[in-house]
Parts: structure tokens; C-alpha cells; sequence
């Protein structure tokens, strides 16, 4: 019976909540439309950059085009490289389950051939009729972590039956590994950021695209005291096609030194019966400026439901005038290969 009234003042405490709702004018300014500009740039690679503009988050549309007159200027070590050419890229694609096909997006970026290298400052300004001109920095490109995986230790696995296109019996794993990654950091009294990440889904066909097998690795917990300190998720997929942004930590506590970062990764995959080919999975490793990282950690702040009532926290930007995060970033790939001998 007690059970019975909580559960009634409950209800009618949420419909007494729900009825009351009031509109609240808006007061504040109008913000105008700016220049958005998102890039990530690596050494060695082309550089470029999604622009876009702006919106008020009141507006009934959601234009993010730009002016066709937009000239964006690359410049590298503050001497001008010349302009971005806008070309159509491909950047992301969904995972490739085996009952669909692949779905690629095709972004419209601002491109220049001119590959810059480490150390290098890479600068891209923007501007067209109407708007601002606006100008975003990465810094000094980062040199390539130092890392390597030091140990490797199944700590649980189980097993059970699956079926693909309800015929072929498979088999179907689930593994815990914990990792202990070695990061060294080489620049003392520098402040380098770092995150980790994992390519999550891999999907294997042969030469008659025929399914073969399928796996999925997540990182189980961030309880590392340094990795974990600020791992959340997020997303700069538009511009970053490892869109995991998980796992983003600084060298405070081991500057000129260096540290073992510790993961609890499960990984669960399907193989049909008698295929003993082992996996191969990537971790990456990635040694980004410091912008990125102040980006990163800005851009999901608040995302949590508990923080809808919340101060808002600002989306950290180095794009004067405008909006967006111009970062760099040198990424370093470890392999670890799942035994063999599991599937047997």
C-alpha cells in the first residue's frame, strides 16, 4: 500500500510539472552570421578545411552555406602558400554492416596540395562579402608520440552460437583485454596533449564480396588515472575520420617522462565455422595542439542530461572573428593481433 501512494505522488508530481509550462521571451541580441572554419591538419598530408557560417539558434533555417565569392588563403610559417581550391570530398562512411551497402558523405571542403611538415605552423584565413574576415592558427605541428604496447593479457572471454542469413552457423566471441600502453614524452617543461582512440567496426569480405567476418572493440572503462581523468565522447567527424574522440589526457603528471597508460578493451566478433584467421586491430595513438584539445574537451561539456540545467560552457575556438577549431595533430598506429589459436 505504501508502494501503491509513493507511486501516486509521483505521477502527479510529474503531471503537475508537466502542465506547468510558461513562454519565456527572448531578450538577448540577434548574433549575425560568421565564418566557421574546422580543420585538422597532419604533417605530410594536403591540408584542408571545411568552411561554413554560422547560424542564431533561433533561426527558422539552418543555412550553413557560404558565399560563392569565399576566398580562403593558406599560409605556412607566416608566409602565404596561396589559395584553397573547393573540391567535394569524401571523408566518413558508416560502418559496413554485411546487409547494406556502405553509405559515404561527401563534404565540401576548401583544399590546397601543399603538405606541411612538423613544427610547422600552419595558418588558413577566410572572407567574403558580408562577413568578417576571419583567421585560425594550429601552432606548431606536433612530432610523432613515442609509444609502444608493453603488455598485452586476456582476462576473460566467453562464447556462444550465431548465425548468419539463418544457415551458416558462426561462432560468436567476446574477449577483455587489458592493455598497458608506454607513452614517453620527450618535450619537458611543454605541455603535449594526447588521445586514444579505437577503430571500432571491421567488416571482412573476399574477392567475391562474400561476409567472412565482423568485429567490434570498444574501450570497456577509463578507469586509468590519467587517461580516465577527462575521457568523454565526442565527435569532430566532419573534419577527423576517426571520429572517436575519446580519450583525450596531457603530460602534466609525467612531463619529461614517461607513462603506462592502462585499457580494459572488449572486443566481440563473429567468424563462420572453420575460419581461423586471426584479427588484427589498431589502436591510435595521437599527439595533437593544444587548441584541438581545449576544442575536444569544450565541445561535449554539457552534453550529459544531468547537466541540462547547467551553466552553458563555451566550445573552445582559435578562429578570430569567426568560429570553428583550426588543430593539428601526428597520429602513431599500434597493431595488436588477437590469437589464433581461439578460434580452434
Amino acid at each position: 500500500m505504501k508502494k501503491q501512494i509513493q507511486t501516486l505522488i509521483f505521477l502527479g508530481a510529474v503531471a503537475l510539472l508537466a502542465s506547468c509550462t510558461k513562454e519565456i521571451e527572448f531578450k538577448g541580441e540577434q548574433s549575425d552570421p560568421r565564418l566557421v572554419i574546422n580543420s585538422i591538419v597532419e604533417p605530410g598530408q594536403p591540408v584542408k578545411a571545411r568552411i561554413s557560417k554560422s547560424y542564431f539558434f533561433l533561426d527558422n533555417t539552418e543555412d550553413t552555406q557560404v558565399p560563392s565569392d569565399l576566398v580562403a588563403t593558406l599560409y605556412v610559417n607566416g608566409n602565404a602558400i596561396g589559395e584553397m581550391t573547393p573540391q567535394s570530398d569524401t571523408i566518413w562512411a558508416t560502418e559496413h554492416y554485411w546487409d547494406m551497402d556502405p553509405v559515404y558523405y561527401v563534404w565540401d571542403v576548401y583544399a590546397s596540395s601543399y603538405c606541411p611538415a612538423e613544427g610547422d605552423v600552419v595558418s588558413i584565413t577566410a572572407s567574403a562579402k558580408g562577413f568578417n574576415p576571419v583567421e585560425g592558427s594550429t601552432g606548431a605541428l606536433p612530432d610523432l608520440p613515442n609509444c609502444r604496447v608493453k603488455s598485452l593479457q586476456l582476462i576473460e572471454t566467453e562464447s556462444w552460437p550465431a548465425f548468419y542469413d539463418d544457415e551458416d552457423t558462426t561462432w560468436q566471441y567476446c574477449d577483455t583485454y587489458e592493455f598497458v600502453i608506454e607513452l614517453t614524452d620527450t618535450n619537458p617543461n611543454v605541455l603535449d596533449c594526447y588521445k586514444m582512440s579505437i577503430d571500432e567496426d571491421y567488416h571482412y569480405y573476399d574477392t567475391l564480396d562474400q561476409y567472412l567476418y565482423h568485429w567490434h572493440a570498444y574501450i570497456r572503462d577509463y578507469s586509468d588515472p590519467i587517461f580516465g581523468a577527462i575521457s568523454t565522447g565526442t565527435d569532430i567527424s566532419v573534419i577527423d575520420d576517426l571520429s572517436e574522440s575519446n580519450g583525450t589526457f596531457n603530460d602534466q603528471f609525467f612531463d619529461g617522462h614517461y607513462y603506462n597508460v592502462k585499457l580494459s578493451v572488449a572486443v566481440s566478433y563473429v567468424k563462420p565455422e572453420g575460419n581461423s584467421d586471426p584479427f588484427i586491430i589498431p589502436i591510435y595513438v595521437e599527439h595533437i595542439t593544444k587548441g584541438y584539445y581545449n576544442y575536444l574537451n569544450t565541445s561535449n561539456q554539457g552534453d550529459e542530461t544531468i547537466q541540462y540545467f547547467s551553466e552553458p560552457v563555451q566550445t573552445f575556438t582559435n578562429v578570430n572573428g569567426g568560429y570553428g577549431i583550426v588543430g593539428g595533430r601526428t597520429v602513431e598506429t599500434l597493431w595488436f593481433m588477437l590469437p589464433a589459436d581461439i578460434f580452434n
